[in-house]
């Protein structure tokens, strides 16, 4: 397997471990991940350290993001893509909250700054479904730009476990229908 292959291998199967215990990873467990000895982790990695670094700083690329969204159908309708928009956010919110807690627990800071990439992460997956939405922009009261953010408010609140009771579909129908009765409309 060429050295690049090698890494991505070893980081994709590293950030799943990570997420699950933290920095407590061990190189075995990486190892048989991975499908590698753990020498290979060393020839690839100075350090366990690095490994984790490199494995975070991969799961915020541009790269991971365009990898994940390859694999999104957010469906046809509004009523489709306002469901799915709201579990594929609080899918992300809750992978960068798992991974945002290793990276306080680990050793050193990762090369870049984590914030800036988050950010720049979350205006590419919000221009990718601004674009998305764009169809329906009709038959929404917001543009939507807002429609979007507002998803994100509400997905937030979930992950965050702020809304207590609010199950997705909930939250999906109050997005779309807000909360009064068609009868008080």
């Amino acid at each position: 397997m060429p050295p690049a292959e090698r890494r991505k291998a070893i980081i994709e199967a590293t950030l799943p471990l990570i997420q699950q215990q933290g920095t407590n990873v061990s190189t075995r467990q990486v190892a048989e991940a991975a499908g590698v000895a753990e020498g290979t982790i060393f020839r690839v990695f100075d350090s366990m350290q690095d490994l984790i670094q490199a494995s975070i700083l991969a799961a915020f690329s541009r790269e991971a993001l365009d990898e994940f969204l390859s694999g999104v159908d957010l469906g046809d309708t509004l009523e489709e893509k306002t469901h799915a928009t709201l579990s594929l956010l609080k899918h992300r919110i809750d992978t960068i909250r798992s991974l945002m807690m290793v990276v306080h627990q680990a050793e050193g800071s990762p090369g870049m700054c984590i914030r800036d990439g988050l950010s720049t992460r979350r205006d590419e997956l919000d221009a990718w479904l601004v674009e998305r939405f764009a169809v329906h922009a009709p038959d929404l009261r917001v543009p939507p730009e807002q429609y979007v953010s507002f998803l994100r408010l509400l997905a937030t609140g979930n992950s965050l476990h702020l809304d207590a009771g609010l199950d997705a579909d909930a939250a999906a129908s109050l997005a779309l229908h807000g909360a009064l009765r068609k009868e008080h409309h």
